[in-house]
């Protein structure tokens, strides 16, 4: 378990697990350590005010600058009613820099998540080190820049139970990350996200992807998923009560008209009303056998018009503040004519995102795509400034994810029951 400690605070023998900056802006040539010596001690101090020590390998610190693992309700409270963060995150790389990292970061998580998958797919028992492995890249890579991951895992053709599960922990890491938590809370929110459709390895591929509506005996048996989830995960030797709970909770709602207990308002833990959001979302902007993508500025739409019925209304407005009017991934149209995809945020003007335009004003292909910075290229090749008309559904104007994808980046200089259903 990684703890957040102070560099004023360290000790010899403690094992050194993450920094507070990247790895490679520092002289450290190990990515985790132990401190052998008061110089050690010096050099973290030179470069960190922070660190994360691993205590079941390591000894622990005195004191802690972080709160117990998972945030309780008094904080979340305070956060929705006052605005205050535990931490204040800001990017460490540009969308464009962080790219290549992202990709190895995709890479390694999707091996991973396969990996875990198979193994409880075959009957084994997860590892919580497992887990841990599969969402540290993911969790580095949105750390460090919030936007890079997300629209990789957009644009990506394979959707499967295994991407939704990395869709969700991305997401919710990225929510995390808006909402201020310590890194050790998004993690074991991360954690959670991946695992919350677990149960559903247990359930026949014949009913999860039957094309349109199930009946209700079949709905029956894929509401069981979340009882094989939390059996699987309570015989998980060192998984955190707080996962089995996201797990157990992510289809409840607040009115009470979720299952499988039927909880309702502030039954529901933090973490668990923070899951069915993102659940939802995920699955609302997927294409699936059974239901087309929805564009995922109307899907934030529906989410608003669901608050204080399915959903908390401020945990809807802060997730809606961290996706933004148009969600990165969102394919946008220009007062223009041109078409492009949203690859960053601006976060001081939601109206004004980073663009990979991929359509020109006659709606041709670009040869290779221009990347447009709203927010400082304010007029278009005709003088005139530069605005979204409307944001549009998955697949118009023929663009499918070969388009949308980030194979060119490296050209261009860095400067049904959408709320109880089968999500």
């Amino acid at each position: 378990m990684e703890r957040m400690v102070s560099t004023q605070k360290l000790k010899i023998g403690m094992y050194i697990s993450g920094l507070d900056r990247p790895w490679l802006d520092t002289p450290f040539l190990t990515q985790g350590y132990f401190i052998n010596d008061a110089t050690d001690v010096e050099e973290l101090q030179k470069y960190c005010k922070y660190i994360y020590i691993d205590i079941e390998k390591g000894i622990k610190a005195d004191t802690y600058l972080d709160e117990p693992v998972g945030p309780s309700k008094h904080y979340l409270d305070d956060f929705l009613d006052h605005g205050k963060r535990q931490v204040e995150y800001e990017d460490q790389k540009s969308t464009l820099h962080e790219f290549p990292a992202a990709e190895s970061a995709l890479e390694e998580a999707t091996l991973q998540v396969a990996n875990l998958m198979d193994n409880a797919r075959r009957g084994d028992n997860l590892d919580v080190q497992a887990i841990r492995a599969a969402v540290q890249p993911l969790l580095d890579s949105i750390i460090r820049n919030v936007d890079a991951l997300q629209w990789m895992l957009k644009v990506q053709d394979d959707k499967n139970l295994y991407t939704q599960a990395t869709n969700n922990c991305t997401l919710g890491i990225a929510f995390g990350r808006h909402l201020g938590l310590y890194k050790e809370d998004i993690r074991i929110l991360a954690m959670g996200m991946l695992l919350l459709d677990v149960g559903k390895l247990k359930i026949s591929a014949a009913i999860l992807n039957k094309p349109g509506a199930l009946s209700k005996a079949e709905f029956a048996v894929v509401k069981k998923h979340v009882a094989f989830g939390v059996k699987m995960l309570g015989n998980t030797p060192g998984i955190d009560e707080a996962i089995i709970k996201m797990v157990q909770t992510h289809h409840e709602r607040v009115d009470g008209s979720g299952y499988p207990l039927g909880l309702e308002g502030k039954q529901i833990p933090p973490f668990g009303l923070i899951a069915a959001i993102i659940d939802t979302y995920n699955a609302m902007t997927s294409q699936t056998p059974y239901r087309d993508a929805i564009a995922p500025h109307k899907v934030l739409q529906e989410l608003y018009k669901w608050r204080n019925k399915y959903f908390q209304a401020e945990l809807v407005e802060q997730f809606l503040q961290c996706l933004g009017v148009y969600p990165t991934g969102s394919l946008v149209e220009m007062t223009s004519g041109e078409v492009g995809i949203v690859i960053a945020q601006n976060l001081r003007d939601r109206l004004k995102p980073t663009i990979r335009m991929l359509l020109d004003e006659q709606k041709n292909i670009w040869e290779i795509s221009p990347i447009i910075d709203m927010a400082t290229n304010l007029v278009d090749a005709s003088g005139i400034e530069r605005k979204i008309l409307r944001a549009l559904k998955p697949g118009a104007y023929g663009i499918d994810s070969s388009l949308t994808g980030v194979e060119e980046v490296s050209k261009v200089d860095p400067g049904n029951n959408v709320v109880n259903g089968r999500s």
